[in-house]
């Protein structure tokens, strides 16, 4: 069986609202630019516009790249039979949050979850939550991942290769 990696980032439509904001601030400057007392100011306030939209596209595209959602399946390395969350927080470079990893074997995950508001809904994204056997709580949150009832699937296709036999349905069936 070949070996399957696949990754996974936010979706660029997930950034929908800071999308917004940068519409509205260039409504904004275009609105300022027919102000006839601001017209000796007109080239000052395309250039600060021009400054915080490429500043708001960096943030994006930085806050894009530091997210990941990785799918491992290799048949014959156990290590990589896992679902692998990194993050990384470039605000906070010297805490001991600015690399946040998460891997769950195949075998461990128990229960894999979409969360949408209706918004995500209509850009066709959504948050998946994954659980493992070993603890009560979420364990991965990745937000905004394209299509994530697709994902969800094909994660627990692979996860079915790896489940272990449940022991006390083995037991009720030798009684049987």
């Amino acid at each position: 069986m070949e070996p399957v990696y696949k990754y996974y980032k936010s979706a660029w439509k997930s950034f929908y609202k800071i999308w917004f904001v940068m519409l509205l601030i260039l409504v904004l400057a275009c609105l300022a630019s027919f102000y006839d007392p601001l017209k000796p100011y007109l080239k000052w306030i395309w250039i600060i516009t021009a400054i915080i939209e490429v500043c708001l596209f960096l943030c994006m595209a930085i806050r894009r790249k530091t997210m990941q959602l990785i799918l491992r399946d290799n048949p014959d390395k156990p290590e990589d039979q896992e679902v692998a969350f990194v993050m990384y927080n470039p605000l906070k470079p010297f805490s001991s949050d600015f690399n946040k990893s998460v891997e769950i074997g195949l075998s461990e995950i128990k229960h894999i979850e979409v969360g949408q508001t209706m918004m995500q809904t209509i850009l066709g994204i959504g948050d998946l939550i994954v659980t493992s056997a070993g603890t009560g709580g979420e364990e991965i949150v990745a937000k905004n991942i394209p299509h994530p009832q697709a994902v969800r699937d094909e994660i627990q296709i692979h996860a079915r290769r790896y489940k272990k036999p449940n022991p006390t349905v083995i037991v009720e069936q030798a009684q049987q």
